[in-house]
């Protein structure tokens, strides 16, 4: 009976201990936003998929011990992943990105934090060479991982989304990436309109056969303040439901190989910036169910 790769789990193995990710926010913006707080894609909201930490004017420093100690305080931990996750963190030239992943490790490193590896989170056109070779650079002495936000691999999907730009510049981000030691997460969405109950398998075996190394599934939920929230105040969105969901997610699961790491299964934000669904915030509960009808799915297809 195969069982959900969950990445902590695999990071305690390399580790000896619990890593925990500590979320940065280096206001890069993004190439499909207006500066920071408008146009992008119809879920993403003014902080840019992060905690809107540089828009309240928490400096680089502060973010870091914060996250830091919350390891220590709360999880017993000094093993930490720092994850540049607002907007596109490679939208920024080299030398800022580079002075800000330094200050980072510096500070972090000063703290008493054992620096485990660096995730940078960005848009699968928005790989600059200059950045790959720098972070290819950094995979010597640490796990390096692109996060792309994939969210789809079809087509109509990415347009509905207002992704600007289509698969091709995933292929072309697997091809130049294949070239380096750095690893690679996708981001998948599901319940687009239109989307039948198999796409998420699709996208995920899709992104697999070409070289990702770890996936995180996502129920597409509304923001506050965003493009997507004005489709669902028309009646022009609506969210699935959690068994709608745990449906797609459990038949992209069981699809996937056993190699396959699940970075997560579903995310979600917290009122006021929550529109809906509301089941998004019960995440432990949600996971508790994930693994309840994995294994009943396996009971249920067993061969013989």
């Amino acid at each position: 009976m195969k069982t959900i790769l969950r990445w902590s789990s695999v990071l305690r193995q390399q580790f000896g201990e619990r890593v925990q990710k500590v979320t940065l926010d280096i206001g890069a913006g993004c190439p499909n936003r207006d500066g920071l707080t408008s146009g992008g894609c119809i879920f993403c909201d003014e902080r840019g998929g992060g905690d809107g930490s540089f828009l309240k004017g928490v400096p680089l420093k502060e973010q870091i011990a914060r996250g830091v100690r919350g390891a220590q305080k709360h999880y017993k931990t000094r093993s930490v992943i720092l994850y540049f996750q607002s907007y596109s963190a490679t939208n920024l030239p080299l030398e800022r990105f580079c002075t800000a992943l330094e200050e980072a490790l510096k500070c972090a490193q000063d703290l008493g934090a054992r620096v485990c590896g660096i995730a940078v989170g960005t848009r699968p056109d928005l790989l600059p060479q200059s950045v790959l070779d720098y972070l290819d650079h950094c995979s010597k002495q640490y796990q390096v991982w692109f996060e792309l936000g994939v969210q789809t691999i079809d087509e109509q999907g990415l347009a509905w989304l207002n992704r600007r730009h289509g698969l091709d510049a995933v292929e072309d981000a697997v091809k130049r990436l294949a070239q380096t030691r750095l690893r690679v997460c996708a981001h998948l969405i599901s319940g687009l309109p239109n989307e039948d109950d198999e796409q998420l398998k699709r996208s995920a075996l899709w992104l697999v056969s070409h070289g990702f190394h770890a996936l995180k599934f996502h129920p597409l939920h509304v923001l506050k303040g965003t493009v997507l929230e004005k489709y669902y105040e028309a009646g022009q969105f609506v969210p699935l439901t959690k068994e709608q969901y745990l449906n797609r997610l459990i038949l992209a699961l069981a699809a996937l190989p056993e190699n396959v790491i699940i970075q997560r299964l579903c995310a979600g934000a917290r009122p006021p910036r929550l529109v809906a669904p509301s089941w998004v915030l019960d995440k432990e509960s949600f996971e508790r169910e994930a693994d309840e009808q994995l294994a009943a799915y396996w009971r249920n297809n067993a061969r013989w």
